[in-house]
């Protein structure tokens, strides 16, 4: 199957939650209590990502010459192509951070899954939420099970503005870079996030129709940590039966530690 991506032209986008909905729809996600204004942006809601909200709409306030602009876009896991959190995922021989070969989705398997959070800590966007009540990870799971039986992501189908467009990645940075060149010509400073970030590139391509500086959420030089495979070293010693999130959370947090310790030693 070629590869996949989704195509987020956020100039279409209104801000009407479709695919938010679309996404705790199809998942049968839960309903959680929200507030207004709880959140920088004022409408955004609920203010974050969670075991309930996989997609989120965000608001962004610009002023510019006295005038507001209201600027949106649509948060959730970006779906790397060469995804960390599944490299960091420490259940072996089977990975509960899957990624799926036959559809090129990264999702959970919550049955395998120990709710340690290395995929959290190892995601160069901070995507990953774990479930306190049921001890798991959760995200965006690129609607594999939709994709297994040729059909598109749930929040693509249900846009109105064809913001969100799913196709092959290749075709799908094709219109990202006609949108852009578009967007230039009326005068604007769009950016394509999602093609070239950590070096592989995404299969959530955005085309931001302002710079990156309106949007102050966006990782802006993604990279995954370089101390990854020290993590893993530093597993091996208790092997896979005595996993336990609680074991990995005390490594990981061993090794912010020795980070802090090392940022203060003397040069």
């Amino acid at each position: 199957m070629a590869e996949k991506a989704i195509l987020l032209d956020m100039e279409k986008c209104i801000a009407c939650r479709a695919c938010q909905v679309a996404c705790k729809q199809w998942n049968e996600l839960p309903a959680e209590k929200t507030t207004f204004f709880a959140a920088a942006g004022g409408y955004q809601n609920p203010i974050g990502l969670s075991p309930k909200t996989y997609t989120l709409v965000k608001f962004y306030e610009h002023e510019e010459q006295e005038k507001l602009k209201w600027l949106f876009r649509v948060h959730r896991c970006m779906q790397c192509v060469d995804p960390a959190c599944v490299k960091a995922c420490p259940v072996t021989p089977v990975k509960a951070m899957t990624f799926d070969k036959n559809t090129g989705a990264t999702h959970v398997n919550r049955e395998l899954c120990i709710g340690c959070g290395a995929c959290r800590e190892y995601c160069p966007f901070t995507i990953p939420v774990i479930d306190t009540e049921a001890g798991k990870s959760t995200k965006c799971t690129f609607c594999f099970d939709r994709l297994g039986d040729g059909i598109e992501p749930a929040c693509a189908k249900a846009c109105p503005t064809d913001c969100l467009v799913f196709g092959e990645r290749d075709q799908i940075l094709q219109m990202a870079h006609q949108a852009k060149e578009n967007l230039e010509k009326k005068g604007r400073h769009p950016v394509i996030y999602g093609e070239t970030e950590l070096g592989t590139g995404t299969k959530k391509i955005y085309v931001l129709p302002e710079p990156l500086d309106y949007y102050p959420d966006v990782v802006k030089s993604p990279k995954v940590s370089e101390d990854l495979g020290f993590f893993h070293q530093m597993l091996k010693p208790f092997g896979t039966l005595t996993l336990t999130a609680s074991l990995v959370g005390m490594v990981l947090a061993k090794m912010k530690e020795v980070k802090e310790k090392d940022k203060v030693k003397p040069s």
